[in-house]
């Protein structure tokens, strides 16, 4: 390394060291997505820095607490499969490694935030999904469209997720098995007291491995190495301005034919830790001061054949950032300046780090408590790729207890990762001429609630985008070579049409949605001989959660879920063959259960109908699995 980079990473340590200092010298009331209230108008708490631009991010798909209780998922990559616009592939069991991308993009686009902090896997998108929270920690997972000025990285736009803050006391302890030596234990904490609110969760998983129905000779072979194990730590408090989070995962997992046909035994060990810090202080003539330090690191063992080293990886995230805002009658009008640092020592890829430093204003105005106009700019340095510009502007209108509808325009970018320049394995090969993506897109949101007491509640949304993307990084067979090659196509654009209609109306008719998401790229996938960019063309969700007999203090009901998905592109099979069309696919979950003040019994299976398909290359998907889940409730729900 050398010694501008060693300097780099010194200021980087400061910055880090004094924004942590400044949580313990100041008080304040905690600011709540961007301070901007509306009646009659949920508002997302998104702790992050810079949230004046929250027309440029939209919240448009969320998923909350109740629903998450209903449904048969142990995890967050199982739970984001109901969501629109969302393509969620797993090498396996969800349990083992999935990658999730977002409106048409990779899984290298999306931006993952837990409680508004970036936890984005910097080597590569693949683990970006490795949280160390239990799904019964989480309030709700927000889906947003757009881009802040100072979130690179969301190309495509970002999943935040939340977790609980509770009033009062709660404490959880849930037991599943299932077939295939299924077991995941896990205790869940949440402590109240006046302006003091701690989050913990506690999570073992393991696995034999897992059932696909009409497997040939090698795939038999390959289903034999999906075993997997993991453990999960997490502890959170809150107390007024200050959040500080804590997490920690253990991971090991056999991936069959995971990254490549020719190898069935494949495996895979990652070990991943973080910890955040967060403050935010205002007063009461129109002045908020946010500061947020957050670390990330991984390490990662790959093995092409188990039990012999392949390739290991360690990758360190570290960033921070500054942000002021001041309200008057002419707006609110915030700065922030961010920096990140990106390192990383693999030996397949070398020694490499990377500085960002960002700068960006932010400025709305609200009329008369209904038209709001926004609109933001930012300038970022790379120490690698230089001077980049991102930002974006929209106008939203609110109607009192109705609706919102809102258009908003935006200019995102993302960086390669360290796989896209460096990897050099099997037929993959990285490339240091890479450009970052670049994208503008053009969107139009819109929301209506009806609300009866009587007649339950009606939600509906809706969301339009057209995306013109450049330099956007795929993975291209070369016939000259026979290889995959990381390389920019000059443009890719997407347009997409999202729609969700859902009705909730009391115990005996919790909930039924429907969800639709279409999307299609400009890029002809064959001729381009892409390997990244096989999207789901077509996904619709309907859920339905209805009692079966409702009593004073108790429940009997069941869950039902219906996905059907059409997926463009081809994928090579285990044999090696090139060509094969992924079929469109129907899959059905379910669940039925009891719930008591203090106990919750369900019975549940995912892909009921034992379908046989493919949705990650050649990798034969899960059959029917089946699993009893155990919830006590300590103190009551």
């Amino acid at each position: 390394m050398n010694k501008g980079m060693k300097s780099y990473r010194i200021v980087v340590s400061i910055l880090f060291s004094w924004l942590i200092a400044t949580t313990t010298s100041a008080q304040s009331d905690t600011l709540r997505a961007g301070d901007f209230r509306l009646p009659e108008v949920e508002v997302v708490d998104f702790y992050y820095p810079s949230q004046a631009d929250s027309i440029s991010l939209r919240l448009t798909a969320q998923i909350h607490r109740e629903e998450i209780a209903a449904l048969p998922v142990t995890t967050i990559s199982d739970l984001l499969c109901y969501l629109p616009g969302l393509d969620v592939r797993s090498r396996g069991t969800s349990s083992a490694q999935t990658d999730v991308s977002l409106y048409g993009g990779t899984f290298d686009q999306v931006l993952v935030l837990l409680n508004g902090v970036p936890v984005s896997d910097v080597q590569t998108g693949h683990y970006s999904l490795n949280l160390p929270i239990s799904t019964k920690l989480i309030e709700r997972i927000e889906i947003l469209q757009g881009t802040s000025a100072h979130l690179t990285g969301a190309l495509c736009g970002a999943i935040n997720i939340v977790t609980v803050n509770p009033n009062n006391d709660l404490y959880t302890m849930a037991m599943a098995a299932g077939t295939n030596g299924d077991i995941n234990p896990a205790f869940i904490g949440s402590w109240a007291r006046k302006d003091v609110h701690i989050n913990t969760s506690a999570e073992y998983g393991r696995s034999e491995g897992y059932y696909a129905p009409g497997a040939n000779d090698k795939e038999r072979l390959a289903l034999q190495n999906t075993d997997y194990q993991l453990a999960n730590l997490y502890f959170q408090t809150r107390w007024r301005g200050l959040d500080v989070q804590v997490g920690a995962q253990y991971k090991d997992a056999g991936l069959g034919t995971g990254y490549g046909y020719a190898s069935v035994d494949q495996f895979d060990a990652t070990r991943t830790m973080f910890v955040s810090a967060r403050y935010a202080w205002s007063d009461d003539h129109g002045w908020h001061i946010d500061a947020q330090a957050s670390y990330r690191g991984n390490y990662d063992r790959y093995e092409w054949h188990r039990g012999t080293a392949t390739n290991r990886h360690w990758t360190h995230n570290t960033q921070a950032a500054l942000q002021a805002q001041y309200s008057s009658v002419a707006g609110k009008t915030s700065v922030c300046a961010a920096v990140k640092d990106e390192y990383i020592n693999s030996t397949n890829m070398g020694i490499h780090n990377r500085l960002q430093a960002s700068l960006s204003a932010d400025h709305e105005y609200v009329w008369n408590q209904r038209l709001k106009v926004s609109f933001n700019i930012a300038g970022h340095y790379n120490t690698w790729f230089g001077w980049y510009g991102s930002g974006g502007a929209g106008i939203g209108y609110f109607f009192p207890r109705k609706g919102s509808v809102s258009l908003t325009a935006t200019r995102s970018l993302r960086m390669p990762t360290w796989t896209d320049l460096y990897y050099k394995a099997g037929v993959q090969r990285g490339s240091t001429d890479l450009k970052a993506e670049k994208a503008w897109q053009l969107a139009l949101n819109g929301t209506y609630t009806w609300m009866e007491s009587d007649y339950g509640r009606l939600t509906m949304s809706g969301n339009i985008y057209y995306r013109w993307g450049q330099d956007i990084i795929d993975w291209t067979y070369n016939e000259t070579d026979s290889l995959f090659h990381a390389t920019n196509h000059n443009n890719v654009n997407t347009f997409g049409v999202e729609a969700t209609v859902a009705y909730h109306l009391n115990d005996w008719l919790r909930n039924v949605s429907i969800r639709y998401a279409y999307t299609n790229l400009s890029l002809d996938l064959t001729k381009a001989k892409s390997n990244y960019l096989d999207h789901l063309r077509h996904k619709v969700v309907l859920n339905i959660d209805h009692g079966i007999y409702v009593w004073s203090n108790g429940r009997f009901g069941a869950d039902w879920s219906l996905r059907w998905q059409s997926r463009a592109g081809t994928y090579v099979d285990i044999y090696g063959v090139p060509g094969n069309a992924y079929k469109p696919v129907l899959l059905m979950d379910g669940s039925m259960y009891v719930e008591l003040p203090y106990l919750r019994i369900a019975a549940e299976c995912t892909n009921m109908t034992n379908r046989h398909y493919y949705d990650f290359g050649g990798i034969l998907m899960p059959g029917a699995h089946g699993r009893v889940r155990i919830t006590a409730y300590l103190n009551g729900k």
